[in-house]
């Protein structure tokens, strides 16, 4: 039987705190990046409170971001320290990296914070980050590869959960922030939709920079992820 106190990381892009990005993410999910929730979470007319729980439930647990590592165990033969001591290191080469403006896609049936056009800056980032952190990463258990097959992948998103232990990376990536689980009911997903389009408004339209890598960490499958520490970009003093 699989631990259920296993603890996961994460290496994420996450807003720069107070920033319009940030402001919008904590509102809405009512949680900021420490895991707690000193906020009410934003409500959708037409959706109750405990509807708007439901439909951010992972978001919620996972905190607003964009993913460049995806979720792994840590493998035994390292430890926490080293993975930190190595995305220092990791982050010290890198320069800030400029992200398309925003738009607001439903993507399969749940919506995001997207880019509007494609990045290659962007892309060489994640597929940086998913080649220096593999060794720290778990491989997969045989019901965690079913998991993801349920999701119907394609002959290369086969071929990157076996290499990489995820199906959306190097080439399959598509950097987003989530902000709903899946909603299957149009009017619902629509009316959540319009909702965020106002509160989102500060953000359309806008590019960010990619300043800062943050690792994220998190202590059991229902608890929330949260940040461990954020890494500035370039050398520092």
């Amino acid at each position: 039987m699989a631990k259920q106190d296993t603890p996961r990381y994460a290496v994420y892009f996450a807003p720069e705190p107070n920033s319009d990005l940030d402001v919008l993410g904590t509102s809405w999910l009512g949680r900021d990046m420490d895991g707690t929730r000193p906020h009410g979470q934003a409500l959708v007319s037409r959706v109750s409170e405990h509807r708007m729980t439901e439909l951010t439930e992972n978001p919620r647990r996972y905190g607003f971001h964009g993913t460049l590592k995806p979720p792994f165990e840590l493998n035994p033969t390292t430890s926490l320290e080293s993975l930190l001591r190595t995305a220092r290191i990791f982050a010290c080469g890198l320069a800030p990296v400029e992200i398309p403006p925003l738009e607001l896609a439903v993507i399969g049936k749940f919506i995001a914070l997207t880019p509007v056009s494609q990045s290659a800056a962007l892309e060489k980032l994640s597929a940086a980050c998913v080649r220096a952190f593999e060794a720290f990463r778990v491989p997969l258990t045989d019901k965690q590869i079913a998991a993801y097959r349920q999701n119907k992948l394609t002959v290369h998103q086969e071929q990157m959960l076996e290499h990489w232990g995820y199906p959306y990376v190097m080439e399959e990536f598509q950097f987003h922030m989530s902000l709903t689980d899946r909603i299957d009911d149009p009017d619902e997903r629509n009316a959540v939709f319009s909702a965020l389009e106002k509160l989102a408004q500060p953000v359309i339209g806008k590019p960010i920079s990619a300043r800062h890598l943050t690792v994220f960490g998190q202590s059991g499958p229902n608890e929330p992820m949260v940040a461990i520490e954020r890494i500035p970009f370039g050398r520092t003093k």
